[in-house]
């Protein structure tokens, strides 16, 4: 069903149904930031046969949230599973992406022909600033209605590749 609802919604119905199996009602998984670029990032059925194998472990890629739970999540891949689907690399990179920029204050990222957008919840945020500063001149803020970061790339660079330099190197 994740191909079909994307992986956001899929967390977001997945969390609900852990929830109401163990009797709590009203509960439902917010996702703090939604990514919207054009990035191959999900588990195929031909490397995780078992669907129940796959739900377990798209909920341990969600909980990513350090450089060493990505590589404790894909080591743990390798020795069950084998090599690692360029698709799979996505999704864990996407997921300790979206974990970073929620702590930052960034509820958005979007991308478009020449830049990455990060939409922002406050514009007065310490993180926000050490990012414009490390982007001096690739980084443009804009401070509307709806907040955000201008992150201009060359089109030859990988939105993943953009996204990693912004956020963790």
């Amino acid at each position: 069903h994740l191909e079909n609802v994307g992986y956001d919604m899929y967390l977001k119905l997945l969390a609900e149904a852990v929830s109401e199996e163990k009797g709590e009602k009203n509960v439902s998984a917010e996702i703090e930031c939604l990514i919207d670029v054009n990035i191959e990032a999900h588990i195929p059925e031909s490397y995780i046969y078992s669907t129940s194998q796959r739900i377990e472990i798209y909920r341990r890629i969600a909980d990513i949230r350090s450089h060493a739970d990505c590589e404790d999540v894909k080591d743990e891949l390798k020795d069950r599973f084998g090599a690692i689907p360029e698709a799979v690399n996505g999704l864990i990179e996407i997921a300790f992406i979206r974990n970073i920029a929620d702590s930052l204050g960034i509820y958005e990222i979007k991308q478009n022909e020449t830049a990455v957008l990060l939409y922002l919840k406050d514009i007065k945020n310490e993180g926000i600033g050490n990012i414009l500063k490390k982007l001096r001149g690739q980084a443009m803020l804009n401070a509307g209605n709806k907040p955000y970061i201008a992150v201009r790339y060359p089109k030859n660079m990988a939105v993943l590749d953009v996204l990693k330099s912004i956020f963790t190197g």
